[in-house]
């Protein structure tokens, strides 16, 4: 009895043990891919409406003043601009990837949800910057530095995490891999400089941001000899 009684504990982990290893195969990865992608362009699509909420003009305007509130909507309009261009450019990145991921598991699902928080958290700094920014504080411009690096870098860590994961497709090869990883770090590097310049001058560290065009044609090129290395 006494040596039965202690097979059938010994046996009680190995059971448990073999739930967890059933779940996790059931539950922790698969092929079905559709949920994730539409859930992620859904929220792509809400923060981009939530972008123009944000541009008012007051009613009621005379033709006299009516200039006037044109010119002050500018920097909203400026920041609404900036905001559609990262969303646009984060939301065709992500497109391109799921191409060619074709399996998930738990953790490429937690990515992209952290994916999805930073991009509906974008319209807050979005408003922010436009309602104080400039030389007024540094801290909107900081913010919103901060989260659109933020964007950019948890695609990266998606695409990082799906190569090493094996779950794209074999027609994605080391030197592809290399050149997309490259073409977008350009992004997150030019946001995350431009924070220690706005304490300094803001308007300086906005103007920074044009930097990610010449970048990225730099670090695309970069990419393209790294993927030809062997």
């Amino acid at each position: 009895m006494t040596e039965g009684t202690g097979a059938g504990q010994e046996g009680v982990p190995e059971r448990h043990e073999g739930l967890r290893e059933r779940h996790r195969r059931l539950f922790g990865s698969g092929a079905s891919l559709e949920r994730l992608v539409f859930f992620s362009d859904a929220v792509f699509a809400i923060a981009m409406t939530l972008l123009v909420l944000e541009i008012i003009i007051p009613e009621g305007l005379d033709q006299e003043h009516l200039g006037a509130a044109l010119l002050a909507a500018m920097l909203e309009f400026f920041a609404y601009t900036v905001s559609f261009a990262v969303i646009s450019t984060a939301w065709m990145n992500h497109h391109r990837k799921f191409i060619v991921i074709r399996r998930y598991d738990v953790r490429l699902q937690w990515l992209n949800l952290l994916l999805l928080f930073f991009i509906a958290v974008l319209p807050m700094p979005t408003s922010f910057l436009s309602n104080y920014g400039g030389e007024i504080s540094p801290w909107p411009a900081v913010l919103y530095a901060s989260v659109t690096a933020a964007v950019f870098v948890m695609l990266n860590l998606i695409w990082v995490h799906a190569w090493r994961a094996k779950l794209m497709t074999q027609d994605v090869d080391r030197a592809m891999y290399r050149y997309v990883f490259w073409s977008i770090l350009p992004v997150p590097l030019v946001f995350v400089l431009s924070i220690p310049v706005a304490f300094f001058h803001t308007d300086a560290a906005m103007y920074m941001w044009l930097l990610i065009i010449p970048a990225m044609v730099i670090t695309r090129r970069i990419g393209r000899k790294g993927a030809d290395a062997p």
